[in-house]
């Protein structure tokens, strides 16, 4: 490249090259544009993978005959307990009552008249403390109430004790140790060596026989267990008590069907977005208006709807005997009042119809996505396709560049060479003027 062309001949050289250039860049605008496209391209198939995954996650509590399992407990005492069913849940109704709340054992000191002078015990003496068949000791002997208090807490290896204190006045306090699980079974166990057990002089503050949780089901089948969550009494079926009743309240367990209904709206809805994503990247003039990929999957998926199942027990076919059924712009629409008599009518038959292995409208469309979306898929092998032109078009950028800057280059090379050289004929052209005008001018007639 010359410093300053143009300077010998007045010719504009980096206008030239400039736009020599501009006409050498040509193929490789053609590759940049090429590059973009393959971009956006790559963007939509990320889109609509994200579209199917959404739309598969919409109906993951449908898509096999447990999901349509749905229970709800309703207790008829929600401040004596609540429940939650799960799909081992059978439909009924029983009588409970909160006879005991679970409670966590507690022991107390005797009044110390403080917390931060009275040492108790002496310097050595221990408190071995047994919950449930584990135990751990922790000097104590000379210290505070306090200082008892941060060592028990504090101990590496405590087992399930915490330590408080409980001030009554000035000159009454007391270490009160609380077992962090309940029920009889973790019922706290002391054992000190020393002088400080009697220094302390711990006694139960609640029964340590008397700590677990209590129901009467039915009027006749007592329930005790160590806490007050009780999933292990009524098959499918947690407790949760909260406070002891006086009578019995009603639990019942019925099919949650609304979750069920809400749940196949949700299936609908994400169908719709679904279809609203195909169009808006497969039609006319947008990123896979002419790629055969998402038309191969919107048609394998409209090839579910279209296909009954075989093999069921019931007699429905088709999703708009329940109810969804195709509109004119190719959404889905859910008439609930259809669903409603259909789940009155034959829930297992819409549980089939959904959900039944091999042949339900969900299980089907799930392993369908399955192919599409999953590590080595359908659009994971489009996607790879495109990476790998997109690799092969950086390449060919890459490689047009370097020859272009040597074209560019050779241009300025050779334009600064004429530009020299009209320099020099300049030069000479003028010389030969002046030259020519300085001869002598003769006439015809020899003057």
């Amino acid at each position: 490249m010359i410093s300053a062309p143009g300077v010998g001949s007045g010719l504009d050289v980096n206008s030239i090259v400039q736009q020599l250039m501009a006409i050498e860049r040509q193929p490789l605008n053609r590759l940049e544009s090429d590059k973009r496209d393959l971009q956006t391209q790559l963007s939509a198939f990320g889109q609509l993978k994200s579209s199917l995954s959404s739309f598969q996650s919409a109906f993951a509590d449908l898509k096999s005959l447990n999901s349509f399992e749905v229970y709800k407990a309703e207790s008829g005492d929600e401040t004596a307990f609540t429940a939650t069913a799960d799909s081992s849940a059978a439909v009924g109704f029983n009588d409970i009552q909160v006879v005991n709340i679970a409670e966590a054992h507690k022991m107390g000191s005797l009044a110390i008249g403080d917390t931060g002078t009275t040492t108790l015990g002496g310097a050595g003496d221990q408190l071995t403390a047994t919950i449930n068949g584990n135990a751990f000791s922790v000097d104590i002997g000379g210290m505070t109430l306090s200082q008892i208090r941060d060592a028990i807490n504090n101990a590496p290896d405590n087992t399930g004790i915490s330590a408080t204190i409980i001030t009554e006045n000035d000159t009454s306090n007391r270490l009160v140790l609380t077992a962090t699980e309940t029920g009889n079974e973790n019922s706290l166990n002391l054992a000190f060596t020393g002088s400080v057990g009697a220094d302390l002089g711990m006694t139960d503050i609640n029964d340590p026989l008397l700590l677990d949780a209590e129901i009467l089901v039915d009027g006749i089948y007592t329930i005790t267990r160590p806490g007050n969550s009780i999933d292990d009494a009524i098959s499918g079926v947690t407790l949760n008590l909260l406070n002891e009743s006086a009578s019995a309240a009603q639990l019942t367990i019925s099919r949650d069907t609304d979750k069920v209904k809400e749940t196949i709206q949700g299936f609908a809805d994400a169908f719709n977005e679904l279809n609203s994503t195909i169009d808006s990247l497969s039609g006319e003039g947008n990123d896979l208006e002419a790629d055969s990929t998402i038309r191969s999957i919107e048609n394998q998926i409209r090839d579910v709807f279209n296909t009954a199942p075989t093999g069921l027990t019931t007699s429905l076919s088709y999703l708009s005997e329940v109810g969804l059924s195709f509109q004119r712009d190719g959404t889905l629409a859910l008439d609930t009042d259809a669903l409603d008599g259909a789940i009155s009518s034959d829930y297992a038959g819409v549980a089939e119809l959904f959900a039944s292995d091999d042949q339900g409208y969900l299980f089907r469309l799930d392993t369908l996505i399955d192919n599409f979306v999953f590590t080595d898929g359908l659009i994971d092998t489009r996607e790879d396709g495109i990476n790998t032109r997109i690799d092969s078009t950086d390449q060919r950028i890459s490689d047009m560049e370097y020859r272009l800057e040597l074209r560019e280059t050779r241009l300025f090379n050779q334009f600064a060479t004429l530009d020299e050289l009209m320099g020099q004929l300049n030069g000479t052209s003028q010389f030969l003027s002046q030259q020519l005008a300085a001869l002598p001018t003769f006439n015809s007639q020899g003057n």
